[in-house]
């Protein structure tokens, strides 16, 4: 009598091979999903900040916004006027891209991806249409935050009324 099935260890066999596949194709397909992701992200950063670059070289100045939610607003004077169609409010990892813009300058902020692909795909910043690296993005914010502390060093009149305020008490 011939049997006609697959014998248990056959199967075995069969099952480790499909394992041994799933264990090096998986972490390739998630790395090239991550990347995909994070790339598409930077450029669609760097699509907004061509509009802001475009609305510059026609107006002289850059949009005005305090806040990313300002800037992804479908009200947003850049999609009125034809500059870019959409602004997204979150990258492709689902976390919301931060960012702002004064009349001479603006600064955008992209996450990284997340788990153990951020080392990969790091945060990313885009300062006046140039990609910032973590190191040159830090020493901008050490630079501001010195131009903010530097004008109560110049007077200091000014630092000592912020220090102690006058009390509305009568004093003896």
């Amino acid at each position: 009598m011939k049997n006609k099935g697959f014998s248990l260890l056959e199967l075995l066999i069969v099952l480790a091979i499909i394992g041994l596949i799933a264990s090096v194709a998986v972490p390739k397909y998630l790395n090239s999903m991550n990347k995909a992701r994070w790339e598409t992200s930077r450029m669609q950063l760097k699509r907004v900040a061509e509009a802001f670059d475009q609305f510059s070289l026609d107006r002289g100045y850059y949009p005005e916004f305090a806040s990313w939610d300002e800037i992804a607003t479908p009200t947003n004077i850049l999609i009125k006027e034809g500059y870019i169609d959409k602004i997204p409010l979150t990258d492709k990892f689902g976390q919301k891209y931060d960012g702002s813009s004064k009349a001479d300058s603006y600064l955008f902020i992209g996450h990284s991806a997340r788990g153990k692909f951020a080392l990969k795909y790091p945060k990313y910043y885009l300062k006046d249409g140039n990609f910032l690296s973590e190191k040159d993005y830090q020493n901008l914010m050490a630079a501001r935050d010195q131009a903010v502390v530097a004008p109560a060093a110049d007077n200091p009149d000014a630092a000592a009324s912020e220090a102690a305020p006058e009390s509305d008490t009568p004093q003896n």
